[in-house]
Order: structure tokens, then sequence, then C-alpha cells
């Protein structure tokens, strides 16, 4: 699975995730690997569409202009609520589209994709190339226990200011832009050539251009609406944060969500801890507006190179049977879940479930595991003798 030029993923990472590809995956019938996989679903999927990828950009660009011209200062709380949310949906539905950008599926062309990506993130105040960059390490490694990005995994009895910070609700519209972008908690600031996130000469170019573009557009904003901006732009933002936020956090934790170190990772075993969420279970208009980054997940991370958004759905149902009972779907709007993951009291835990050995040699071998659950399921297993304290 070829990277995608726009995509900076360290060729070390790639030749990682290739090789452990090829590892046995517990619950998948023996050899079923991720080529295996591409190979049952028509090359058709492959295709990147660069008409129907700008369309996509276009109209989101579209209802997000005539939001905006709606606005009035005059606007009364209830309707300011109403459009801030309404734009705070269509902004996070434009970064899906950007986001297809920044791994090469928008189209196969690296400058296309480059301006694509700066247009549509840059709006929205993310650095495309160094969002790239770290999105594409969560993706190389995702569910590893150390390696992962995007979303620290706290273990149980693990206490820092990040996990006080989450375990308050209030503070998730600030946790991705402000926190994660802004002031790099916990990868690296994504506006700061320095950070620790920026390896390379390459990486702080990138950082720098793309942080400029950001600044622009703030500065754009500043000039055409003044004091204004606070809310016809920002309080929007927020909400498109908090979309970010809880679409990303949600695809990576559900109950029994299984997260790997070494011993037990392999990049399908991981991809496949990856969960489709459908937020609407009426209509489906939900997930259709939010380019099915929602229902389309699992596949998205099996083959987020080469499958363009638009043909998640149908891949998703060739790939689904294959996967048995390792594929996981969620129904329904999960706002009750977020808010429960987000409180001291009420927030699930990753519980130790690996092994440790001894072999007969004296060496020790690991095999590194936690399961997530509630804390009331932990005090009962913990109650029955079902479960020890993490080695």
């Amino acid at each position: 699975m070829a990277a995608s030029p726009t995509t900076p993923t360290p060729a070390a990472d790639a030749a990682a995730a290739a090789t452990a590809a090829a590892g046995s995956v517990p619950g998948l019938p023996p050899g079923m690997t991720v080529s295996t996989l591409r190979k049952s679903l028509p090359q058709h999927l492959f295709k990147k569409d660069i008409v129907r990828s700008h369309w996509y950009l276009f109209v989101d660009f579209f209802v997000i202009i005539a939001l905006l011209n709606l606005y009035s200062p005059a606007m009364s709380w209830p309707i300011y609520a109403l459009y801030a949310n309404a734009l705070g949906l269509f902004m996070w539905c434009l970064f899906v589209v950007g986001h297809d950008a920044g791994h090469g599926t928008f189209s196969d062309f690296f400058v296309v994709n480059a301006i694509a990506g700066h247009i549509a993130h840059g709006f929205l105040l993310v650095p495309f190339w160094p969002w790239a960059h770290s999105h594409a390490l969560h993706h190389a490694y995702h569910q590893h226990i150390r390696k992962d990005k995007s979303h620290v995994w706290f273990v149980e009895g693990q206490k820092s200011i990040g996990t006080v910070i989450h375990d308050v609700p209030i503070f998730i519209p600030f946790l991705y832009g402000i926190g994660y972008l802004f002031l790099g908690i916990d990868d690296g600031s994504h506006y700061y050539p320095w950070s620790k996130l920026h390896t390379t000469r390459k990486d702080k170019i990138q950082c720098a251009f793309s942080a400029f573009v950001c600044y622009a557009f703030l500065g754009l904003f500043v000039y055409l609406w003044g004091s204004n901006v606070w809310g016809i732009y920002f309080g929007p933002w927020l909400v498109f944060n908090t979309w970010l936020y809880a679409v990303t956090y949600l695809q990576h934790h559900s109950h029994d969500t299984k997260v790997f170190g070494e011993g037990t990772w392999t990049f399908l075993n991981g991809a496949l801890e990856t969960v489709d969420r459908q937020y609407d279970t009426q209509s489906g208009v939900l997930d259709d507006v939010m380019h099915h980054i929602t229902n389309g997940h699992v596949v998205h991370h099996m083959f987020s190179t080469s499958i363009p958004h638009y043909n998640l759905i149908e891949a998703t149902k060739i790939i689904r049977p294959k996967l048995g009972d390792r594929y996981k779907l969620v129904k329904g709007f999960p706002l009750l879940e977020l808010l429960q993951h987000h409180w001291y009291s009420t927030h699930p835990v990753l519980v130790w479930n690996g092994k440790k050995d001894i072999g007969p040699d004296g060496a020790a071998s690991v095999k590194e595991e936690w399961v997530m659950m509630s804390q009331s399921e932990l005090q009962k297993k913990r109650a029955q003798g079902e479960i020890s304290a993490q080695e």
C-alpha cells in the first residue's frame, strides 16, 4: 500500500505498517491480511475522482458562506445557537474533505492535494502539512499504547494534567484546536516549527508555511468582520472543534476497545479496534453530510491512502462480512457516551489484559494488551477475582 506523496509519512513508519500487516490476527481466518482484503475489493473503489472531490469542496464552502451571510449581531441567543451549530457542523464537513487531501485521496496529484488541503484546513485554522504528518503517524500506529498520535492512551491509575483535563466535559471544545494543534499537548505544536513533532528541515519548512496560511486566514477574518469575528467565526469554530474531537475520539474508544503494545500490535489488529459509528439511525442524512467518515472508518483505517471518502460505504459492505466479530459498529448519536467518557466518576479505564512470562532460559516475554471497561465493571471483576492489578 503505497504512501501518498501528500502524506509525509516517514519510510520507517510505512515499512513497519507493511510488515505488521502480514502477521496473524486473532479472530480472523488464517492468512487474512490487508493485502487479501484489498484484493477482494473492486478496483473502481480506489479511483480518486478529482472532479467529484472538488464538488464536495465547493458544496461545503457554499453552505458555509451562505450560513456566514445569515449572521447578525442582533440575533437572539436561541437563534445564534442554531447558527453556530449549523455552521460548526459544516466546518467539520469541510475538514473531512481536507482530510482526504491530507491522505492523498482527494486526487492523484501532490500540488492539487496541497492546495485543496491548505484552502480547506487553513480556513479552519488547522495547519495542513503538520496535521497530515501527525495524522499519518496515527494511521501507521493506530491503537499502539505508545506510538499512536492524536488521543493519548491513559491506563488505569495514571494521573497527569491530561487526565484531569479529560475528566471535565467543559474543556472538550478546546481540546483539539487549542490544546492539541496550537499548544501541542501531547504530540507537539502544529504551529511552531521547532516543536518535537517536526524532526526534519522539511517538516519545519512545511510547518512554517501551513501556519502562515492559517494566520493569513485569521487576518482576513479580522479584516472582514472586525470585532464581530468572535460571534461570526469563533463561536461556530468551537462547535467545529467539538465535532472534530468527539468524532475522532469515539472512533477509537468504545466498550471493550483494546490497545496493544509489544508482542501484540500489528497494523491490522490495530485497525480492527477502530469503531464505525452510525450517528443518524433514521434517515442516514447526517452521516452522509459528514462524508461517511463516521460509519466508514474501519475501512478508512485499512486503506487510508487509497480509498476516497465517497467510496467508503461500498467498500465497507464488502469488507464487513469478512471481519466477523472483529468488526465494530455502534449505532446512535453518542452525546451521552462522550460525556460519560469525560467525567471523573464515569470515564472508562484501560485495564491490563496482557501476559508476562519467563521462559526456561530465564528470558522474559511480554504480550502487552489493555482492554477498556467501565469503572463499575472493573470493580465487579476485581471483587470476583477475575482481574488482578497490572504487573
